[in-house]
C-alpha cells in the first residue's frame, strides 16, 4: 500500500467551515474511511479546533489514530483517549498579545486546558496552561490587517483560516511557536513508522499550507484558496460533493470515480 496515512483538515474539507461541532458526515464517507482502517490505512484529522468541537467526528468515523487538533497545539491518541503532545503560550507572551489585539474591536477567545472562554479586558485571566488565542469570524481584510500586526510578536505563531462563507469569513489562530501542523505531522509519523512520502493530505486553507508541503502527496478541496490549489498534486471535488471520499476511493480504495 502507497499511503498509510491519510491526514485531512476539517473546516471546509470534511464539513462546512464553522459548520456545528455536531455536524454529521456522509454514509459515503463513513463507508470509505471504515474500508481504508480495515486495510490498515488510518484516516487522521488535522484541524485548527480543539477536542470539543471534534468529539462528534471521532465517535462517527470510529478513529484509531493519533489527530492533531488547535492547529499543532496539541495531538490526542483516538485509541487511548489522551493528549500525547501540548504546546502552550507563556502568560508573559499571552499577556503581550493581548496588549497588541487591544486595538481590535473585534472579540477574543483564548482556549485553555479545559475548553474555549471569551476574554473579558476587564477582568483580565491568570494565564495557564493557554493553547492558544483566537478571533474568530471576520473579513478577509480585518484578518490580513491583524494578521500583519500580531506577526511582528517573536515567537509565537500566526495562521489564518477560512471559517466561513456567503459571505467569506476567515478566523485568526495564535499559537506557541512549536505548533504547527507539519511539525505536529512529523511527531504523529515518528511514533506511527512512517515515513512523509506514505502520507496523503487533504486541505483546503491557508493553515493547511505546512500540512501539504511536507506530506508525500497533496490534495487541495475544490473550494481550496488559491494558495493550496498552487501546490496540490490533485484537485477533490468540493466538501460540498464529498471531496474527501472521493479522495479515499481514488487513491486508497482504487474504485471507479
Amino acid at each position: 500500500m502507497k499511503y498509510r496515512l491519510v491526514i485531512a483538515d476539517v473546516d471546509g474539507t470534511l464539513i462546512e467551515p464553522n459548520a456545528d461541532k455536531s455536524t454529521a458526515v456522509s454514509e459515503r464517507l463513513l463507508k470509505a474511511v471504515e474500508k481504508c482502517q480495515n486495510l490498515g490505512v488510518r484516516f487522521s484529522l488535522a484541524t485548527a479546533r480543539s477536542l470539543e468541537w471534534v468529539d462528534d467526528l471521532i465517535r462517527s468515523l470510529k478513529l484509531n489514530s493519533y489527530i492533531i487538533l488547535d492547529n499543532g497545539a496539541r495531538i490526542y491518541d483516538c485509541m487511548t483517549e489522551r493528549y500525547i503532545f501540548n504546546t502552550h503560550i507563556p502568560a508573559p507572551k499571552a499577556e503581550e498579545i493581548m496588549r497588541l489585539l487591544k486595538q481590535f474591536p473585534y472579540e477574543k477567545f483564548y482556549v485553555d486546558k479545559e475548553k474555549r472562554r471569551l476574554y473579558d479586558p476587564d477582568k483580565p485571566p491568570k494565564f495557564k496552561d493557554l493553547v492558544k488565542i483566537v478571533i474568530l469570524h471576520i473579513s478577509p481584510y480585518e484578518a490580513q490587517e491583524v494578521f500583519e500586526i500580531v506577526s511582528s510578536i517573536k515567537d509565537i505563531r500566526i495562521t489564518k483560516s477560512v471559517s466561513g462563507v456567503n459571505p467569506v469569513k476567515e478566523s485568526i489562530h495564535i499559537t506557541n511557536y512549536d505548533a504547527a501542523k507539519h511539525k505536529a505531522l512529523k511527531r504523529i509519523i515518528d511514533l506511527s513508522g512512517i515515513s512523509m512520502d506514505q502520507v496523503l493530505a487533504i486541505g483546503d486553507s491557508y493553515n493547511d499550507f505546512s500540512l501539504l508541503t511536507s506530506s508525500g502527496y497533496k490534495v487541495a478541496m475544490g473550494n481550496a484558496v488559491p494558495e493550496i490549489k498552487a501546490i496540490a498534486d490533485y484537485i477533490a471535488p468540493s466538501y460540498q460533493e464529498d471531496g474527501v471520499a472521493h479522495v479515499l476511493e481514488k487513491f486508497i480504495l482504487k474504485e471507479n470515480v
